[in-house]
């Protein structure tokens, strides 16, 4: 008799059939499934409503301004056509305040980024920018102690080559001069004594 055609029963190499015996998957792996669900559990919790991020911001800013307006409570403020030591810390320190609480407040409607990781080099870098501004803007004048800033904060981040970094400190220590003493007339000493008027 003529064989009947028959398909072919053979399983195709393009089907692909279920593993035999124990899982393919490598011992100590788990699917992209279980993974993802581990990593979910990683994740901090979140308050609803809350912008951590904004939220320390808005404090560390508000901190700051209510120390420059203790610092200068002493300090007198005088008028606006004539301005003396204290006017400006505390306006800068009711600005920062204002500031601050703006940003509070915003980070406690509004979701937001969560609070990164420190970098302290940033952090002790600026710090370290700023108390040295505070030191030296007195004894050795604005130029150097804007000069002395800007080197020094220059290290809390990728630090510039000394011809930008020497641009920058010069065109920020003109401008001082150019807005705090000529244009706004604040008795600040420029150079140190003896070596300019």
């Amino acid at each position: 008799m003529p064989s009947l055609p028959f398909p072919n029963l053979r399983p195709s190499s393009s089907v692909a059939t279920p593993p035999r015996g124990p899982s393919a998957t490598p011992f100590g792996t788990a699917p992209a499934a279980s993974r993802n669900a581990a990593a979910d559990e990683r994740t901090p919790l979140r308050i609803p409503g809350r912008a951590s991020q904004d939220l320390a911001a808005g404090l560390l800013i508000t901190s700051f301004g209510l120390i420059a307006l203790w610092m200068g409570r002493d300090w007198p403020t005088g008028t606006l056509a004539y301005v003396q030591s204290g006017f400006f810390p505390r306006m800068i320190g009711a600005l920062m305040v204002l500031a601050g609480a703006v940003v509070t407040g915003r980070s406690l409607l509004a979701h937001g980024a969560a609070l990164p990781s420190w970098g302290w080099r940033p952090l002790f870098g600026v710090t370290a920018a700023v108390l040295a501004f505070a030191g030296t803007v007195e004894t050795l004048g604005l130029v150097p102690a804007v000069l002395i800033l800007v080197g020094v904060g220059n290290l809390a981040g990728q630090p510039l080559r000394p011809v930008p970094l020497a641009l920058l400190g010069g065109a920020l220590a003109a401008g001082c001069v150019a807005l705090f003493v000529w244009g706004l007339g604040l008795p600040l000493q420029v150079w140190p004594l003896g070596v300019w008027p």
